[in-house]
């Protein structure tokens, strides 16, 4: 351990370190994640979240990952017919943030998020597909991977970062995400 550095531990974590494991055997990973997504439609009331109108699509909990379905709205067209990119920034990001808070049951907020737009969504309705990468002790990170639902053609790809946050449940809604 570095004493000129001493927060590296910060950065330091593994595949399901020991307290993650733990949390992770007390989960219902399936159901926090239809929990989290009727949060979003039950407190999210004119925020982007509930907004973009996530959709349970199913779970693997082995792979620990998600799927959310998102239909496209007039709203959200860049000009060309095509779903802007900030909303699809989004829905990557609500994506890998429910499935970090269903595989920690904590409150997280996006520490970094990176992403490749690789075709247009011009479709009807999307599938943005979250997979855990490393669960540590402070950071999660994940990746998602965007599809047309009709074609099956991967549209965006993106890469987060994820922190736990403490937040008091007490002073406002129950939204995590």
């Amino acid at each position: 351990r570095s004493t000129l550095f001493p927060y590296t531990t910060l950065f330091r974590s593994t595949n399901l370190d020991q307290t993650m494991a733990h949390k992770k055997k007390e989960i219902d990973f399936e159901q926090n994640v239809r929990d989290i997504i009727g949060e979003i439609k039950e407190y999210g009331f004119g925020m982007l979240n509930d907004m973009i109108d996530p959709q349970f699509v199913d779970c693997d909990p082995a792979k620990q990952s998600c799927r959310v379905r998102y239909k496209k709205f007039k709203w959200e067209d860049n000009g060309r017919g095509e779903v802007h990119g900030g909303v699809i920034s989004a829905m990557m990001d609500t994506t890998m943030g429910i499935n970090a808070i269903a595989l920690t049951s904590d409150s997280v907020s996006t520490a970094d998020m990176t992403i490749s737009f690789l075709r247009p969504f011009t479709g009807k309705s999307f599938i943005v597909e979250s997979e855990a990468v490393q669960l540590g002790s402070r950071v999660i990170r994940l990746m998602a991977k965007a599809y047309d639902e009709e074609t099956g053609k991967c549209l965006a790809m993106s890469t987060g970062s994820f922190m736990h946050v403490d937040y008091d449940y007490t002073q406002g809604k129950q939204l995590g995400v």
